[in-house]
């Protein structure tokens, strides 16, 4: 095996391990949060508005992202229901991928006159791939354990029109919040 795939194969163990560490040690928090009555209380003062807003911090975290579903069980502990934490954790993402869009096509002069080797090579990908944009993100949102903003800003760079994505955006990040949530609930009852 060359030394650059060694490396770069070394590098994706230790991303992926510390991810799970990470997400192991907020879901810990969290069910210890959940049977916190100070905990239950905050989240119950701010409700699902909260919770949107979590969605947004998380979904614009592309350092550390751990999603806030991980969190479910506090929500749940404070007495909000399931289907709308999902549909608060989606609408939270969703305000976040729209922001990482715009931040691609407010950048789009920079990357143009800084890098167009770069710039050419995006839209010419995205030219020549146009038909599969809205399956491409659906399952990205959708199954994709990465930041959406991985795609949402080169397509912003592209000049995508922002309403193409609104559908399959909200597909894919309303699956993936179920899936997470119910994953986050069943390794808590699972493990705690």
């Amino acid at each position: 095996m060359p030394l650059r795939m060694k490396k770069t194969s070394h590098h994706l163990v230790i991303t992926l391990v510390v991810f799970v560490f990470a997400f192991t040690l907020l879901l810990f928090i969290a069910q210890s949060l959940s049977e916190s009555s100070q905990a239950q209380a905050v989240v119950a003062q701010f409700g699902y508005l909260g919770v949107v807003f979590l969605g947004v911090i998380t979904g614009l975290n592309a350092i550390v992202p751990v999603p806030a579903a991980t969190l479910t069980p506090v929500f749940i502990a404070a007495g909000l229901t399931v289907p709308l934490i999902i549909a608060a954790l989606a609408v939270g993402t969703l305000i976040a991928d729209f922001t990482s869009f715009f931040l691609g096509r407010l950048s789009r002069e920079l990357i143009l006159d800084k890098h167009p080797k770069i710039f050419a090579f995006i839209t010419e990908f995205q030219a020549k791939h146009s038909r599969w944009t809205f399956l491409l993100v659906t399952l990205y949102a959708a199954f994709a354990p990465l930041p959406n903003e991985i795609i949402l800003i080169p397509l912003g760079l592209t000049g995508v029109r922002f309403v193409s994505l609104i559908i399959p955006l909200i597909i894919g990040n309303i699956i993936y919040q179920v899936l997470l949530v119910y994953s986050v609930i069943g390794l808590s009852k699972a493990f705690f």
